[in-house]
């Protein structure tokens, strides 16, 4: 792949959110199991009213399908993509590799995105992107070795973009092709918190702090 250095709006990417394109993986293969709680239909709305959808299904006990369609200004041209998408862990925390593996143009084939994923609740997760100086052609050496750093002082999501997505839909292990989404979404009226995916500390996070204590 040709040394680039792009970045696309969250309304584009979607749950991959504004991110830079790497050449190589955080980790070769999945370090975990598929977490569950990640599986279903989601969808945010960005402040221009503009919808992204996302599709994030099972393909493996340690793997992810995620499609994704982003609205366009003019009918029938909104972009599409799908990725290969596994979980990485790096330096305590989980992150999610995506690959991606079918392109509508704006995202090249074969190009990687890293997100770090909090789950909020039963039906909502709040996806970040990761600030990384790297070069796009950084080695997954490399690319560790500076969220470890950056993890370590605190900059790992300065300035970078994040979204909260809110699950529309589940999904089941899809058989023969057919559509894996159904209805309704599961216990919509219970909104206890589960495992947090990012496994931060809440003290890490004033994010955390406030889902922790909701008075601050």
């Amino acid at each position: 792949m040709k040394f680039l250095f792009r970045t696309v709006s969250a309304a584009v990417l979607g749950l991959v959110l504004s991110g830079c394109f790497f050449d190589h993986p955080l980790t070769g293969g999945p370090t975990e199991s598929v977490n569950t709680w990640l599986l279903g239909v989601w969808e945010t709305t960005n402040d221009k009213g503009e919808t992204a959808r996302v599709k994030v299904a099972p393909t493996a006990s340690d793997r992810y399908s995620v499609e994704l369609s982003a609205p366009s200004k003019k009918p029938g041209k909104g972009a599409r993509y799908r990725f290969d998408m596994w979980p990485s862990q790096v330096g305590g925390t989980l992150f999610l590799t995506l690959a991606c593996i079918e392109s509508s143009g704006k995202i090249p084939l074969g190009s990687h995105v890293f997100v770090q994923a909090q789950l909020l609740d039963q039906n909502s997760v709040r996806a970040r992107a990761l600030k990384l100086d790297c070069a796009p052609s950084a080695t997954s050496y490399e690319l560790r070795k500076e969220i470890r750093r950056k993890l370590k002082d605190l900059s790992l999501y300065e300035g970078a973009e994040s979204a909260v997505w809110s699950r529309v839909e589940e999904v089941v292990w899809s058989k023969d092709g057919a559509d894996p989404t159904f209805q309704p979404i599961r216990n919509p009226q219970i909104r206890s918190i589960p495992v947090q995916t990012s496994r931060l500390k809440p003290e890490d996070d004033p994010e955390l702090k406030k889902i922790r204590n909701p008075g601050l």
